[in-house]
């Protein structure tokens, strides 16, 4: 009786690998990334959203771990779709139907997806890219971001998706390393152990104590890089990045070499 079962359980252990490793995350597309039209007042937008999908679903774990991440990826890096077209269609399984054909159309955000499911599948062709934590911090700082000026003359300050020092100072994009750096960060925004908001404010607190220029422009610059700076020395950062890094390290598409 033992022996019977624990042939059945080697069986399956050897099924499930193989299902996962058979597994194409772009087949799942429609499961995982869903839109909605959505009204602000007179205004109608396209929402889009990363659901929860089945614990039994290919890929479960990885997608529903990681919905602040990918939701990173789904809005940096895939563009190349025809948003007034999708958001004219008031049907919605057929707006659910082209938003995912144009996801699957879009080579770019295929290959950063097909990347981040790799490692989970044990691909034997899949080599992750090396990444010291100096290119980590390099990337996590630009999140903490000096928006603006306001007419008081104090900061105006934000870490968001959408307004960050990224595409101003990163020549070469890397997709994962952004996604790992913004969803940890904001995963610990206001955390118990970690709380960036705490930091950031620290770090705000610190400009005021330094006088950047009379020019508005050239102030809020040099603003911007001080804050680059503290963050870039701040050990709490440094900390959750190797803290996060060690937790998901088993399935990051990147190895971070830790000296």
């Amino acid at each position: 009786m033992k022996q019977l079962i624990m042939i059945l359980i080697v069986g399956f252990i050897t099924i499930n690998s193989f299902s996962q490793s058979q597994c194409s995350i772009d087949d799942h597309y429609q499961d995982i990334f869903k839109v909605k039209l959505m009204k602000y007042g007179d205004n109608e937008f396209l929402m889009k959203t990363i659901a929860t999908i089945d614990s039994n679903a290919c890929y479960a774990s990885l997608i529903n771990d990681n919905k602040q991440y990918l939701d990173y990826i789904l809005t940096h890096f895939f563009k190349s779709y025809d948003y007034d077209g999708i958001k004219a269609i008031k049907d919605t399984v057929l707006r659910q139907k082209e938003y995912i054909k144009a996801l699957k159309s879009d080579s770019s955000f295929s290959s950063v997806m097909s990347s981040f499911s790799n490692k989970s599948s044990n691909s034997k062709d899949f080599v992750p890219d090396t990444v010291s934590m100096d290119e980590l911090l390099n990337i996590a700082v630009k999140y903490f971001y000096v928006l603006k000026i306001n007419e008081k003359g104090q900061y105006e300050a934000k870490i968001c998706t959408g307004y960050n020092g990224i595409k101003e100072t990163m020549k070469t994009r890397n997709p994962h390393v952004e996604a790992f750096c913004f969803s940890t960060i904001m995963n610990n925004y206001q955390g118990e152990k970690y709380n960036m908001n705490d930091e950031f404010v620290k770090g705000l607190r610190e400009l005021y104590k330094i006088s950047f220029g009379v020019d508005k422009d050239e102030r809020l610059t040099r603003a911007q890089g001080a804050m680059y700076m503290f963050m870039r020395h701040n050990d709490i950062l440094k900390e959750l990045l190797l803290f996060e890094y060690e937790n998901k390290k088993e399935i990051l598409p990147f190895v971070l070499e830790v000296e």
